[in-house]
């Protein structure tokens, strides 16, 4: 509604709020059952955690011997057993990871501890047909990588898998120096991701920048996607105009001094039932950007690239990928890598930032 159809004293009432009034109640009445529900209970973010990671800030080696790199935060779902398992194995393998170059020029360099840890809600027992909350525990027991909330996990309830990760890290993980947020559908080349962020740390070290780093897959000028029948469905209520530039979801990189300015930040500004989008919203008031990489490909190759023989080793992540094609991609790279070392990441020129003019994939 224009703003001069609103009694002043609306503005400032959160959108539950407003719902609730006469006026509106038809219009919100008639919203799909998903945005109902979001908007209800758009104002809670104190939801206890039911399931706890084993030792301090996920999985992680008994031997490490300086802070670690990186955590891999990946955003799961309690039947995606396959998922986590693949990344258990392949990627998202916990402990020191060797570092590769990027350019024949670069030569070999270290590399980095690497620490894990999945990100779940709860999913009802009635629609899943079986409690796997006993399955969840004994998986946590044995691998020591699960952290589950008590909240339904739904795609509208993303934002808050970041809005608590980001307390739970700011409380739990002082040595990370990066995070990897992503999904449990993508690949990473662990590797090559090590060597460019000890890269970028040497950069802003430098230049003190480090504090509000995010790299990955950047679109801008994206506008809410008004198909009511799309999950990424936003009624005009929730947001007009143009969202903020953000990086694509399915995996992003940041600093772990980032993660707690965004914890911070994030008390003051409401929840956005698009996950990506919301930690934009973040970052604008940060008065922060994220830092777009060609090597971030969260909307996959061309279908001329995925065939060649060295495309993996030239890219940071790639979206989507199940577990099959994990594991066997895992093996590619390890088998191709000596033919493919030489080879540099996507280049910063290749591709330009990407303009979506919609929300809709």
């Amino acid at each position: 509604l224009e703003r001069s159809s609103f009694n002043e004293s609306l503005l400032n009432q959160s959108y539950s709020e407003v719902t609730g009034t006469d006026s509106m109640r038809d219009i919100f009445e008639k919203l799909p059952k998903q945005i109902q529900e979001f908007a209800s209970h758009m104002q809670r973010r104190d939801y206890p955690i039911v399931i706890h990671a084993n030792g301090e800030c996920g999985a992680q080696s008994k031997h490490e011997k300086e802070p670690p790199l990186i955590l891999f935060a990946i955003k799961s779902t309690a039947l995606h057993i396959s998922n986590r398992h693949a990344i258990r194995q392949t990627w998202g393998r916990v402990g020191w990871v060797e570092g590769q170059r990027i350019n024949s020029s670069g030569g070999e360099v270290g590399g980095g501890y690497i620490r894990r840890v999945f990100l779940l809600g709860k999913e009802s027992s009635d629609e899943l047909g079986v409690d796997v909350s006993h399955l969840l525990r004994r998986e946590n027991k044995l691998h020591g990588d699960i952290l589950q909330w008590d909240f339904q996990d739904t795609f509208l309830n993303l934002t808050l898998k970041d809005v608590l990760f980001w307390s739970w890290f700011s409380h739990h993980c002082s040595q990370p120096l990066f995070v990897f947020k992503g999904d449990d559908d993508v690949f990473v080349n662990t590797p090559r991701l090590i060597t460019y962020l000890q890269h970028q740390l040497e950069k802003h070290q430098s230049h003190n920048t480090m504090d509000n780093f995010m790299v990955g897959e950047v679109i801008m000028s994206a506008l809410p996607n008004r198909e009511r029948k799309s999950k990424y469905f936003i009624p005009e209520g929730f947001y007009r105009g143009i969202y903020p530039m953000y990086a694509g979801g399915g995996g992003v990189v940041y600093s772990g001094s980032l993660a707690r300015h965004q914890h911070n930040i994030s008390k003051t500004i409401h929840l956005f039932p698009i996950d990506d989008v919301y930690v934009g919203m973040c970052m604008i008031r940060l008065n922060a950007l994220p830092v777009h990489h060609p090597a971030f490909l969260t909307f996959d190759f061309t279908e001329e690239e995925e065939a060649e023989l060295c495309s993996y080793h030239t890219i940071l992540l790639v979206h989507k990928r199940n577990p099959r094609d994990v594991v066997d991609l895992w093996a590619r790279m390890k088998n191709t890598r000596e033919h493919c070392r030489d080879l540099p990441l996507r280049a910063d020129n290749k591709e330009k930032v990407k303009t979506s003019p919609i929300l809709s994939t």
